[in-house]
């Protein structure tokens, strides 16, 4: 496993080229990593999800507060899913954005799933396979559209944003 610190630029990087085939004339995507914060210390309980999430989010954005609870998933790969389906079939695909469906080919999005796949791996070689995960919620970091996964590991926290902006 390589250094848990290094992963939001890790993942900034894998994810490049994935962010270019979402980006359409007016709007760009953006898929990356808050803080890694430690798991140690996080007291069990009801509230671990939203304690690890909110530890993330004081790591790097002051001021902002989780009011929701984060219940975690029911598979901890459905983070896996849910940001291969956004990239492939939902709301980040440009063409589920604008009826055009000559916004992208076919090869295209088979390619947006691809790569994927390869930022979800970076993010498990730098941390670990993730045990559990949950929506988020906090910030929408200046987007219009966005989603915050959170992602536990045996040792390691992060919050995965997706989002779109103008």
């Amino acid at each position: 496993m390589t250094n848990p610190f290094d992963a939001p630029d890790a993942v900034s990087a894998a994810a490049e080229p994935l962010e270019e085939l979402l980006d359409d004339c007016n709007h760009v995507s953006s898929i990356g990593l808050f803080h890694v914060v430690p798991v140690a210390g996080t007291p069990p309980g009801p509230d671990r999800m939203k304690d690890l999430a909110q530890a993330v989010f004081d790591a790097g954005i002051s001021g902002v507060r989780l009011s929701a609870p984060v219940d975690p998933f029911e598979s901890p790969r459905a983070w896996r899913e849910i940001l291969h389906r956004q990239v492939t079939k939902e709301f980040m695909q440009p063409v589920t954005r604008f009826a055009d469906p000559h916004l992208r080919t076919p090869v295209e999005i088979r390619r947006t799933g691809e790569l994927a796949t390869a930022v979800a791996d970076v993010i498990e070689a730098h941390l670990g396979p993730v045990r559990s995960c949950g929506e988020a919620g906090g910030p929408s970091t200046g987007d219009f559209w966005w989603r915050n996964l959170l992602l536990v590991t045996d040792d390691w926290a992060t919050v995965l944003h997706l989002g779109i902006s103008d």
